[in-house]
């Protein structure tokens, strides 16, 4: 069973988005996967893969959102500047000396994206498919 699950309920109907949201929830599910299943498991690379992907999708979301004159603009990418900051230092933290626990990082980016999903990414896949992207 993966820790985040992706099924059609969690689709916003922009195939970029969509494609990588399902990229960003395989590194996750990989990443708890091999925490779980190997004590000697260095998450470090795959945590860096995830950054780096996190910070990609905000971008092309932004520039979607921009592209388009999104009204929730502003507040949409204020939630992504606040979570990419806590994600970054949280991993600065965790390779320095490993006082945050990674198993708390994962459940925190789960509940983050479901919440994020359904309140704000949603309303902005709607928002792109009535300007004909999909």
């Amino acid at each position: 069973m993966a820790f985040i699950d992706f099924t059609e309920s969690e689709l916003v109907n922009v195939k970029d988005i969509d494609n990588q949201h399902l990229k960003m929830v395989n590194i996750i599910n990989r990443i708890h996967s091999g925490i779980t299943k190997n004590r000697n498991y260095n998450y470090t690379s795959d945590l860096r893969v995830l950054i780096d992907e996190i910070e990609f999708h905000f971008e092309t979301e932004e520039r979607y959102m921009k592209e388009n004159h999104f009204p929730g603009y502003y507040s949409h990418k204020l939630e992504h500047d606040r979570f990419f900051t806590q994600m970054v230092n949280n991993f600065e933290k965790m390779k320095e000396d490993r006082s945050i626990n990674i198993g708390e990082q994962l459940i925190s980016f789960k509940r983050w994206f479901y919440n994020h999903l359904d309140l704000s990414d949603k309303k902005c896949g709607t928002f792109l498919n009535s300007k004909g992207i999909l």
